[in-house]
């Protein structure tokens, strides 16, 4: 009976220990508590209710999970999760020249056929330039790809920067005026960050749009890594790498 009582209790401590880092999603920490905590298959976001976008998005990717495929659904879908009051809709896009950008991309998402539709709920959106969606932000989260080849495992984290005169399209869904992504390679903790302008954008200027993790945290308010020892944290957060 003892046997039984203690794999019940490691049962659920497990499954309490899964649920509080979503996945491994949050492992390494969680940015912000946002307004709502999303928990997925493939990421995590802290959603922001004023500007209906996500304030991040977080994701663990190893080697194998991004060499999975399962073909992308294209189905925008609203987010049940978020008060209604809150939610993004994919009619808040439409004829307003900015595409719905996935933020936790759906070609990193798609190891499942769960998760790589969950890739595609508002939630996980915001508003893109073609020029940048499709350009240079779409080359940047291949490489991601490609690095998770190179290094076997990687976190990656992404969002918006808000500048306070931000504009809407549809019924309140903001424009961010820049992106983030800061990817961390857990085996040797470094940490590679970028900060691109929210305009066409091409390939061969990524590597223009390099900063340090703490400029990051300073446009954002955010605090990444923070499950990490603050020696190890602060030590990553200041160093500026050339590309990867």
């Amino acid at each position: 009976m003892k046997h039984i009582l203690f794999a019940i209790i490691s049962l659920a401590l497990s499954t309490s220990a899964a649920a509080a880092t979503c996945n491994q999603h949050l492992d390494v920490g969680t940015p912000n508590q946002s307004d709502q905590i999303l928990c997925r298959d493939g990421y995590a976001a802290g959603y922001n209710y004023q500007n209906k976008v996500s304030n991040w998005v977080a994701y663990h990717i190893t080697e194998e999970s991004v060499n999975a495929f399962y073909e992308r659904s294209n189905s925008f879908r609203t987010d049940a999760e978020i008060p209604t009051a809150y939610r993004a809709k994919s009619s808040d896009y439409t004829k307003t020249g900015y595409d719905r950008g996935h933020l936790a991309p759906s070609g990193t998402m798609d190891f499942s056929q769960e998760s790589m539709q969950q890739s595609f709920l508002m939630s996980n959106m915001a508003p893109q330039l073609p020029g940048f969606n499709r350009g240079g932000w779409k080359a940047l989260e291949e490489k991601v790809r490609e690095w998770a080849n190179t290094y076997d495992e990687l976190y990656v984290i992404s969002g918006p920067i808000w500048d306070g005169n931000e504009t809407y399209i549809g019924n309140g869904v903001y424009i961010p005026n820049s992106f983030y992504k800061v990817i961390l390679d857990p085996a040797y903790n470094d940490a590679i960050a970028f900060i691109v302008p929210h305009r066409k954008v091409s390939s061969s200027e990524l590597s223009g749009f390099i900063t340090t993790v703490d400029e990051i945290e300073q446009l954002t308010q955010l605090d990444f890594f923070s499950a990490l020892p603050d020696s190890v944290e602060n030590e990553i957060e200041a160093v500026q790498w050339e590309m990867w």
